[in-house]
């Protein structure tokens, strides 16, 4: 059995590589797909244990473990971790994979995803509002698909800014990469607003948004938190990665339909209307549209997948 590491699987997973990976599983369908989250004992609050399996009728079974300790970022570790196992067709393991890296990699691959259907062609500018291990690959996975000339970032502690600032440039060395302290201005100039904390409350207000913009929405994966304001969703054309995920974990559609702010007929489509082209993407200039994300093992399967094949084929 195949025991492959971080370092290994970033090797084998560019970004273009992982997106066109999840753009093939969407468009075809067929995968069944369960997400079980379970609260984890402890003093610290928000502990996670998720269980993420998905199948299909190509190949075997793909699950992922992951825990969630919040806890963990006072500590220097890293707040999600976890494992995946690749299953072949008669359900044998072929492949343990770090499950950390795998959520990056797919987690920023299934925003610019989104991205290319949803955000206008010639956005230059992006503004990621959060400072956690996401942040690199989120910024890296959008200049795939956007022609990126520009990053703000925004978060709440400073050192880990500059920290996070630094980790980007590395991975983007021709890409302007700054510090911003005030939220509403960077808002304001940004074409595509990434928000990926872990924020209970909302940090980004509808009312800060140019014409035109694209919000993606990645923390807040309990339907008790949000990253975005009422403005946001009454505003914009709402998508989601799958609807089975977003109406029960995510708190940025969960909360505004349970108030009645909006409607569960505003959510216009999932990322397999997109891919298939069953719904429309962006269609004019001055929208502002609106990406939703929770995580679903749909990605998880065509990532790992995608990583155990390229081994098996290099021999």
């Amino acid at each position: 059995m195949l025991v492959l590491g971080a370092d290994q699987i970033r090797r084998l997973a560019p970004p273009r590589r992982v997106i066109e990976a999840l753009r093939d599983v969407f468009r075809r369908g067929g995968v069944v797909a369960v997400r079980t989250p379970s609260d984890m004992p402890g003093d610290a609050p928000d502990r996670l244990f998720v269980s993420m399996l998905a199948m299909d009728r190509v190949g075997g079974p793909v699950i992922k473990l992951l825990t969630i300790q919040p806890e963990n970022r006072d500590k220097g570790l890293l707040t999600v971790q976890g494992a995946i196992v690749v299953f072949s067709e008669s359900g044998t393991p072929l492949a343990i994979l770090d499950g950390t890296v795998v959520t990056h990699l797919r987690t920023g691959a299934a925003s610019a995803l989104a991205s290319e259907y949803l955000s206008r062609e010639d956005s230059s500018h992006l503004l990621i509002m959060g400072t956690g291990a996401l942040a690199p690959t989120v910024a890296r996975s959008h200049c795939a698909v956007r022609p990126i000339k520009r990053i703000s970032l925004w978060g709440r502690r400073p050192e880990r800014a500059a920290e996070t600032a630094a980790a980007i440039r590395d991975l983007l060395p021709g890409v302007d990469v700054a510090v911003v302290d005030k939220a509403d201005q960077a808002v304001a100039s940004a074409d595509i607003v990434s928000c990926s904390t872990s924020s209970p409350t909302p940090i980004l207000a509808g009312k800060w948004l140019k014409p035109g913009a694209h919000v993606d929405l990645i923390g807040s994966f309990q339907p008790t938190k949000r990253e975005s304001d009422d403005d946001v969703v009454r505003r914009a054309r709402i998508f989601v990665d799958t609807l089975q995920g977003a109406l029960h974990e995510g708190g940025d559609v969960v909360e505004p339909l349970a108030r009645g702010v909006i409607d569960r007929s505003r959510i216009e489509g999932e990322l397999a209307d997109l891919a298939s082209g069953r719904v429309r993407g962006r269609a004019t200039d001055d929208e502002i549209t609106m990406f939703k994300s929770v995580g679903t093992a749909i990605e998880d399967l065509a990532t790992a997948r995608m990583v155990v094949e390229a081994v098996v084929s290099a021999g």
